[in-house]
């Protein structure tokens, strides 16, 4: 008998569907149905899901390998995939029977914001909870949307310490919130990142979670550090865009016709240089990301209770992360300025890729700060913002 097929067969196996839907995605500015519906069907969006609450629960490399797929085909869907990963891993905070509430029904997905821009008023046994929120990918999708606030108490912000408000991610059904359609942008379209209103919502505590509510998830996926790990799967797509694209532009060495009296495409110094160049240094940060990602699991695996994972293991992902990113960027670019006119065409997956990247680039876990904390702590010294540790 054959091997059944894994997440990994199954994503790949969406690729075909996913390019015929491309321009669907874009248009309608979000992921198109059928695809959605395949994700839905391959749990794909459930990578760091426990197993027990109906999830893929795949190791760190297979997130990676997941996201560059998918986001060789079509950048909208591997974020909207992606972006299913921060709730998965902030559930290891909940109880447990909260979490197997969140994660009740396997066709749920999930959206968030990081942004803690808005309130939460202590309230009984609760908060009374009121904000708006941006750029939340999938938020029409979503069942849940975990949206981050500043606890509020007698009218003020709740400080843990001087300058150190208590934040809280609470977590809402969509029909909790209003969706405003600002999302009209050149790159990412099809991943719908409208804004979100919350207006005097009483949200349970339960349904709240904070790092410091320790984990209560068994295993690896309970322990293992959430942002480090967002930003390797952050690089993984873009390195699947920087293959992509120096596959387009290979492709069209073959195919696009000589328009001048220079040499054809694939005769171009330039050209062959860069596919060369672009494939080598792809690869080599492939390989590095994988490995320091898979000793960062290693390690989580065999850690003692109560111990924590090692500032080195960390800043050693975000590093590779942060190379991979830039190398992802390169390729893409590179591809788009080689490729002459034929990149400026919107049936062209080097112009949507162009914009999609730099889209891509607002984010905050591409920002140099995680960079910088990285060589902190190869220093020695302590990283300075906190969400690095997390």
């Amino acid at each position: 008998m054959g091997r059944m097929p894994g997440p990994l067969d199954n994503a790949r196996n969406l690729l075909p569907l996913i390019t015929r839907h491309r321009d669907a995605t874009e248009s309608q500015r979000r992921v198109a149905a059928p695809v959605l519906d395949a994700l839905r069907e391959a749990r794909l969006c459930r990578g760091a899901v426990a197993a027990e609450h109906g999830g893929l629960e795949l190791g760190g490399p297979e997130l990676l390998a997941l996201y560059e797929l998918l986001a060789g085909a079509e950048a909208s869907v591997s974020w909207i995939v992606w972006n299913n990963g921060l709730p998965a891993f902030f559930s290891r905070f909940f109880r447990p029977e909260v979490r197997a509430e969140i994660f009740a029904n396997p066709d749920w997905l999930y959206a968030c914001s990081t942004r803690p821009s808005g309130r939460a008023a202590i309230d009984g046994d609760g908060y009374r909870v009121s904000g708006r929120w941006s750029l939340v990918s999938g938020c029409e999708l979503a069942e849940w949307i975990a949206l981050r606030c500043t606890i509020e108490e007698n009218g003020a912000p709740r400080m843990l310490q001087p300058n150190v408000p208590e934040v809280r991610m609470v977590w809402v059904r969509r029909a909790e919130v209003e969706i405003l359609d600002t999302w009209h942008t050149g790159g990412l379209r099809g991943t719908g990142s409208h804004d979100v209103v919350v207006t005097n919502r009483q949200v349970p505590r339960r349904h709240t979670v904070s790092p410091l509510d320790g984990s209560t998830l068994g295993g690896v996926l309970g322990r293992v550090p959430i942002v480090c790990n967002m930003s390797a799967g952050y690089a993984a797509q873009l390195l699947g865009m920087g293959e992509a694209a120096v596959a387009t532009l290979t492709s069209l060495t073959g195919t696009k016709p000589v328009v001048d009296p220079g040499p054809a495409l694939g005769e171009r110094p330039a050209v062959l240089a860069a596919i060369a160049w672009h494939r080598a240094r792809l690869a080599a940060a492939r390989k590095h990301l994988h490995q320091v990602v898979a000793a960062l699991w290693a390690e989580a695996g065999a850690l003692a209770p109560g111990a924590s994972i090692s500032r080195k293991a960390l800043a050693d992902v975000y590093g590779a992360a942060h190379v991979a990113m830039a190398e992802g960027r390169s390729a893409v670019d590179a591809a788009y300025a080689l490729a002459g006119a034929s990149s400026l065409y919107t049936s062209s997956p080097l112009e949507r890729a162009h914009r999609d990247l730099h889209a891509m680039a607002a984010h905050i876990i591409a920002q140099p700060n995680y960079l910088e904390d990285s060589g902190r702590v190869q220093l020695g010294l302590a990283p300075v913002n906190p969400l690095f540790l997390v």
